[in-house]
């Protein structure tokens, strides 16, 4: 068996494991990378109508998933080789995890950009165009503030993002009110309030992933679980 390696007084083989990791944390802020860009050119296709953009965007979902794969790979492999523990080992779970949020946030985004083709040639609304634009910029921007916590293992974005998540919640309460208040009188209508509907909806599942992102990291930096303050004793005392 040939030697270990000793480098600035730490085995060959740990750096090497070490910078696996590294690797793996690379792969993982792409994946976030590619994902915020799906959910900008869904959110593109829908408000424009544009069944091109749609196509692309559907498309551009593949090698997410592909990615995806092989992070999970790369995970399955450091857990079986390496035997990591403490710190390392929640590390890798985190990261197992919070490629698979980004997979679905990727997934909802293809939901939205085929919305496009349901509601196509019908033009949105204006009231309900201006709210789907805010909502799709809510949503890449909490999955880009999560993926930047992730880089920096930075617990401290949890309540924010969780903060951040009642606005996109706000959001969606005023787009189902708004659909409910046009009293549609057709049937062609009635469809096309639902397909917004839906398109809501997976609006808000993208933000939620992010919130669930961040409290990953919470557990990968200090191994807690964040408390949601609606479940402290206090808290729900209070509004009962």
């Amino acid at each position: 068996m040939a030697p270990v390696v000793m480098t600035n007084g730490e085995p060959d083989m740990r750096r090497t494991f070490h910078e696996q990791l590294e690797d793996l944390k690379a792969d993982v802020i792409r994946l976030g990378g590619m994902t915020v860009e799906l959910i900008s050119a869904a959110t593109l296709a829908l408000l424009d109508s544009d069944l091109t953009v749609t196509q692309q965007t559907i498309h551009n979902d593949e090698p997410i998933d592909e990615l995806t794969h092989d992070i999970d790979d790369t995970c399955f492999s450091l857990l079986a080789r390496q035997q990591p523990m403490a710190t390392d080992l929640r590390t890798i779970l985190a990261t197992l995890r919070i490629s698979h949020e980004l997979e679905r946030s990727a997934d909802l985004s293809v939901n939205i950009a085929k919305a496009t083709r349901r509601l196509y040639p019908t033009p949105l609304d204006p009231k309900v165009r201006g709210i789907i634009d805010q909502m799709g910029r809510q949503a890449a921007n909490q999955t880009r503030l999560a993926l930047d916590a992730y880089a920096d293992s930075d617990p401290s974005w949890a309540s924010a993002l969780a903060d951040m998540d009642d606005a996109m919640d706000e959001l969606t309460k005023s787009l189902f009110r708004y659909i409910l208040s046009l009293a549609p009188a057709d049937e062609a209508a009635v469809q096309q309030a639902v397909q917004i509907a839906l398109v809501g909806r997976h609006f808000e599942r993208i933000a939620d992933h992010a919130v669930t992102i961040a409290e990953r990291v919470v557990f990968m930096a200090t191994g807690e679980y964040p408390v949601n303050e609606a479940d402290r004793p206090e808290v729900a005392g209070e509004t009962r």
